[in-house]
């Protein structure tokens, strides 16, 4: 797999082994925000990461003794169908595995294609990604879009391995609002 980063003003060498992981990192964002509505993304995912992976953004910092990569301004991550934008990436790693990578934005996006050829789609002012427990947590405006479905909160956690969505917050803070479209005889649906 080729994997590549591009800092758009940096002009200093970097350490051809951290920019890797930080870039397995930014795969695992990107797969983990994919993921947000099922299976059929999962697969589609998972044709992506044979894809190479870029990462743009205007400033990159790396804290080698603390294991993070800062990733600043216009962030910008592609891989296959998959484009995920950000004002900042924050990406942690621990013995060089991902633990967890926070997307940031007004807000941040990602838009990938499922193995039907729909486009999955979100957004939220917050994205975060823990390996360690397998969840994808969208906080602050958050919505999420896949074949004309639509789900929008405050706070949605999708669980990778259950594939349970859970949308809300506790005591009622927050309202769910969900949208489905109606789906035709053959199967598919009226959206997209």
């Amino acid at each position: 797999m080729q994997i590549t980063a591009t800092s758009l003003h940096a002009s200093r060498a970097r350490s051809p082994r951290l920019t890797a992981r930080a870039n397995r990192v930014a795969i695992g964002l990107a797969i983990g925000l994919s993921m947000g509505l099922g299976s059929s993304t999962a697969l589609a995912a998972q044709a992506d990461r044979n894809q190479p992976v870029k990462v743009q953004a205007d400033k990159k910092v790396t804290k080698y003794q603390e294991g993070t990569s800062v990733y600043t301004g216009d962030v910008v991550i592609d891989q296959g169908s998959l484009h995920a934008t950000g004002q900042r990436a924050t990406l942690y790693l621990e013995d060089g595995e991902l633990v967890r990578a926070v997307l940031e934005g007004r807000p941040a996006t990602f838009r990938e294609r499922d193995e039907e050829g729909n486009w999955v789609e979100g957004e939220a002012l917050q994205a975060d990604y823990r390996t360690a427990e397998g969840t994808v947590v969208l906080t602050d405006e958050a919505w999420l879009k896949r074949s004309g479905d639509e789900i929008r909160s405050d706070r949605i956690t999708y669980d990778l391995a259950t594939e349970v969505v859970e949308a809300g917050e506790e005591g009622g803070k927050s309202r769910v609002e969900m949208t489905l479209q109606p789906r035709n005889k053959e199967g598919g649906n009226g959206g997209d």
